[in-house]
């Protein structure tokens, strides 16, 4: 008898052990989805100067990261890059933007009315890669590659009056030089926060305008 426990006893404990790593990824993939965001304002479509302040939220989702590139830093079939030489509020890094050339071509180009410039709004399922360098990297294979972020724009249920404005729901995520998930609930609001801010300045959650 003693010794049929002794054989269930190891069995026991890789049953827990591996129901204890599951119950730990649950809740870490449950942590970074409950994560609620709140828009910093919606534009209205008939005239996007207008800013209407929101009391929407809706909850972070995790995003996984799509093949943008090869090996090279070429951009894969559909995407296009950009390079930003400053980051904002880290001014000794640089980044390379991913994007989808179908997301850009549904994207919708506003001129402001009050003053010179513009406003672009991104349509729903836009996907956006932020390699971050340390430094100058025009040439990625010189300069160290810190973290890669994604963005994207999802739909969210409401009611529809929602159609009379542009959304702004944008999630965030964010991964390893390696491509492992690397995010934690205070990145997600960190990311939020800033990127509200280019709500004033682009019209949407994005501080790049592409034009």
């Amino acid at each position: 008898m003693k010794y049929n426990n002794r054989k269930k006893f190891p069995k026991l404990i890789l049953s827990g052990a591996f129901y204890l790593l599951a119950s730990i990824a649950f809740l870490i993939h449950s942590g970074e989805s409950e994560i609620l965001l709140s828009p910093p304002g919606l534009r209205l479509i008939k005239d996007p100067s207008l800013v209407i302040p929101a009391n929407l939220n809706y909850a972070n989702r995790i995003i996984a990261l799509p093949a943008y590139r090869d090996p090279s830093g070429n951009p894969a079939n559909g995407w296009s890059a950009k390079y930003i030489d400053t980051r904002r509020f880290a001014s000794d890094q640089s980044a390379w933007i991913y994007f989808r050339d179908s997301d850009l071509r549904r994207s919708t180009l506003k001129r402001e009315k009050r003053a010179q410039g513009a406003f672009r709004f991104w349509p729903m399922g836009t996907v956006m890669i932020i390699e971050n360098y340390k430094g100058l990297a025009v040439q990625r294979e010189k300069e160290q590659l810190i973290e890669i972020a994604a963005m994207s724009k999802i739909n969210i249920a409401g009611s529809s009056f929602l159609n009379a404005f542009y959304p702004v729901n944008w999630i965030y995520t964010r991964f390893d030089p390696a491509g492992n998930p690397s995010l934690t609930p205070e990145k997600v609001r960190e990311c939020h926060q800033c990127h509200s801010i280019a709500f004033h300045l682009t019209g949407d959650l994005i501080f790049n305008q592409f034009q």
